[in-house]
């Protein structure tokens, strides 16, 4: 009776383990980092997109300013992953990812940069989420599918020079000193509480946001950080 009781608790014992050894399923990461291949420098603000084998997009992340990117909350399976950007030409690399391994950790990546000729360019590759300028950047809403189910505020954790800590209080370049505009105009439901009106905004009715660093010598003036202005889908503008 009693080996029959240390068997029973061994084997037990053998399964729990085993339970907690086996790694979550559907939980897994890629990341890893993008080299400039020419200067050997950091290439910021790279479009990572997650393709299947229909080429939809299912998860996409902008390279940070060192060059890291970390996509989470992706399948087991083999997939296809682009780099894009202006600056750059698009690369892909296939890849599988293991149902045993949670973090496939694809290392330091070179991309070569794009030579710019003045004629007409066609994009056929991964849509780049943003678009650089001498004063702003702009975040495409509609290139990202997590727009789909997200909030505004959601979205805004993604954009460069934004971030949102704990109370959902949102920062530009660690400044609360801007103004938030709604297609280009201030927005009086903006100025008196923005968390609630950006957390029951949806992404999908929203293009794209412009993160304005330099504003003009009016807003200058005035002390501001810069500017965040929503550009919505005209479908829902006279809503807002």
């Amino acid at each position: 009776m009693e080996r029959k009781i240390i068997l029973t608790l061994i084997t037990l014992f053998i399964g729990f383990f085993a339970a907690v050894a086996q790694p979550a399923t559907g939980i897994h990461t890629l990341k890893g980092s993008l080299i400039d291949s020419i200067s050997g420098k950091e290439a910021a603000f790279v479009t990572v997109a997650v393709k299947n084998a229909n080429k939809e997009v299912l998860k996409t992340q902008l390279s940070k300013i060192d060059g890291s990117f970390l996509i989470d909350q992706l399948v087991a399976g083999r997939f296809s992953v682009t780099f894009a950007s202006v600056e750059y030409k698009t690369k892909a690399l296939e890849i599988s990812i293991d149902p045993n391994n949670p973090i496939l950790d694809l290392g330091r990546i070179h991309i070569s940069p794009a030579s710019h000729q003045l004629k007409d360019v066609s994009i056929v590759a991964a849509r780049p989420l943003i678009k650089q300028e001498a004063d702003r950047i702009t975040y495409d809403l509609q290139a990202d599918p997590d727009s789909k189910s997200y909030s505004v505020l959601e979205m805004m954790r993604k954009v460069p020079f934004l971030s949102v800590d704990a109370d959902d209080n949102v920062q530009l370049n660690g400044n609360s000193a801007y103004r938030i505009f709604i297609n280009g105009k201030p927005s009086s439901l903006m100025e008196r509480n923005p968390k609630d009106v950006l957390k029951s905004m949806p992404a999908s009715s929203i293009q794209k946001i412009e993160v304005i660093t330099t504003p003009s010598s009016k807003y200058d003036a005035e002390g501001l950080a810069g500017i965040i202005n929503i550009i919505t889908n005209k479908a829902v503008e006279n809503g807002l």
